[in-house]
């Protein structure tokens, strides 16, 4: 649930980024403060998802899943998420080639969006909080329409902060700081 009101945070973040119609473009050294707002949601999103350096802690939140798969979407989320800390910090700098990376990193987040939250793995999740007492085992029933609305609303968000990042780091303001 705190993943849920994090990213609805953030959202509601880039809103408020997307709304802001005065910038530092106009004073070439000066860093504008959307750029400054943005690293820092970066440097979260970047921090919140990033997995733990104990692969087992990961491997059993996606059992069932081959082992390989597991571990190759490991080493792909930890990978972007270190890519998306380092960019976060490089935009601070206004360096072109991090504000690349971060449109390029939310690019595969798109093309990748399925592979983030598979629904087996989010299925043996439900059920291990059942049994472990934190939800309700009222839910059982429903345990696959949970999973799907589960898996909806985490692509969604995903989605969402994705094309978030890819249009707030092309508007021409933005762009022009990294000149």
């Amino acid at each position: 649930m705190y993943k849920i009101l994090y990213n609805l945070i953030l959202i509601i973040l880039f809103l408020i980024l997307a709304r802001t119609s005065k910038t530092a473009a106009a004073v070439p050294h000066k860093i504008s403060k959307e750029i400054i707002i943005l690293s820092f949601i970066i440097i979260l999103y970047a921090v919140q998802g990033m997995p733990t350096l104990d692969f087992n802690a990961y491997y059993v939140r996606f059992y069932p899943a081959e082992k390989m798969l597991i571990f190759g979407r490991y080493l792909a989320s930890l990978g972007l998420r270190i890519i998306m800390l380092v960019a976060g910090i490089g935009i601070i700098f206004r360096k072109e080639i991090f504000r690349r990376i971060i449109i390029g990193s939310a690019c595969f987040n798109l093309a990748t969006i399925f592979w983030k939250h598979p629904p087996a793995a989010v299925k043996r999740f439900i059920l291990l909080k059942i049994n472990e007492g934190v939800l309700p085992l009222e839910l059982l029933p429903r345990i696959n329409q949970l999973t799907r609305m589960y898996v909806t609303v985490y692509a969604l968000l995903d989605i969402i902060v994705a094309l978030f990042l890819i249009y707030l780091l092309t508007r021409l303001r933005i762009r022009e700081q990294f000149r």
